[in-house]
Parts: C-alpha cells; sequence; structure tokens
C-alpha cells in the first residue's frame, strides 16, 4: 500500500534525525550560510538586463493598445456628439419655420422667448435727435436714387431758371482767342513772304 509506505518512510526519517541530533550532527542549514551561485555575476547581470528590457516592450505594447483603444473610444464620442448637434440644428431650424408660418406650439415658442403678440399701436416711436434732422435736411433720407435727375414734361417746360448770362457761350473774337504760352504760328503764305523777303535782303 502506497499510503502504509509512506508513512514508514517518515517516521524512519524522524528517527534518524534524532540520532543526528544525539550525535551532534547539524541537520539544517545555518542562517548566515554562504552558498557560491553555479552562474556567474555576469551571465545573471545579462539575464536581468533581458528580463527588464522584456518587460518593457511589454509595457509599451499594453500602452500602445491603450492609446488605440482610447483614439477609437474618442473619435467614437466625437461621431456621437457631430451627429446629436446635426439633429439639434435641424429640430431648430424647423421649430423656426413653424414659427415663422404661425404652426408652432406654446412649448416651442417658449423655448425660443420670442413674442409672437404684434405690438401696441399707441407704442412710443424712438425719438430722431437734433443732428440726424439736420443731416436728413441737408443732405437727404435715403428713398430713390435713380433717375432723380430725368426731365418731366413740367420740367420741360419751366424755363424759370434759364439765364442768358449764364447759360449762353461767349462768341469768340480775335482779342478773346488770344492764347497763353507761345505765340500762333503763322500761315503758309506768310511764311513763305517772309523767306522771299529774307532773300531779297
Amino acid at each position: 500500500d502506497p499510503g502504509k509506505q509512506w508513512y514508514q518512510r517518515r517516521v524512519r526519517a524522524q528517527q534518524s534525525i534524532a540520532r543526528l541530533k544525539g550525535m551532534g550532527v547539524m541537520t539544517q542549514r545555518p542562517e548566515d550560510f554562504f552558498a557560491e551561485m553555479v552562474k556567474s555575476d555576469e551571465h545573471m547581470k545579462r539575464v536581468k538586463e533581458k528580463l527588464i528590457s522584456k518587460q518593457l516592450t511589454l509595457e509599451r505594447t499594453e500602452k500602445v493598445t491603450k492609446m488605440r483603444k482610447m483614439k477609437k473610444l474618442g473619435k467614437k464620442v466625437q461621431q456621437e456628439v457631430l451627429k446629436k448637434r446635426t439633429e439639434e440644428k435641424k429640430q431648430m431650424m424647423e421649430s423656426v419655420k413653424k414659427i415663422r408660418k404661425g404652426k408652432a406650439d406654446a412649448e416651442e415658442v417658449d423655448n425660443f422667448d420670442i413674442d409672437t403678440e404684434p405690438e401696441a399701436s399707441g407704442s412710443k416711436k424712438k425719438e430722431i435727435n437734433r443732428k440726424r434732422k439736420a443731416k436728413d435736411s441737408k443732405y437727404g433720407f435715403g428713398g430713390k436714387k435713380k433717375m432723380t435727375k430725368k426731365n418731366t414734361t413740367e420740367s420741360y417746360k419751366d424755363v424759370s431758371s434759364f439765364s442768358s448770362r449764364i447759360h449762353s457761350k461767349p462768341k469768340r473774337s480775335a482779342k478773346n482767342d488770344k492764347r497763353k504760352g507761345k505765340p500762333q504760328r503763322p500761315g503758309k503764305s506768310k511764311r513763305a513772304n517772309m523767306k522771299n523777303k529774307a532773300k531779297s535782303r
């Protein structure tokens, strides 16, 4: 029986330990015992460096995988946020259209804080200051700009503003036609006579 054999061996080991103690032989290793290593220190140093490098590469790969997961998650969150924003914008545009057409509910109007009731007829208008009035009287205040100087039948027949002294051109004369600067060049015949006179001299 293996169980019986194990028990017998245990008993014999205990008996032998007791005999060795009686003979003064130590059966346990002392605390200050120094055993020389089978492997050299250089070899153990290389083993340690290899283990450290393996650990570092493992940590780096874990960090990279974690960063990739975070990036994917961030992209997913960003897409969800953009989708939510587009949906909100769409809803807002639809509600604005409803409010413009007058088909909106009371809740939608309250969300936008718009006063749909028309203003009272007796409400005070903003008073225009004096400077604004003066500029309006001097330069005008908008209105139609094109075709303002076009003649009408009334303006065509009205000659009250016409003045012959201002509008008529003065007649040109030899005295009035004197030009400033260089003297006028004589004509062809006059130049020929001048040449002949010069030769005769």
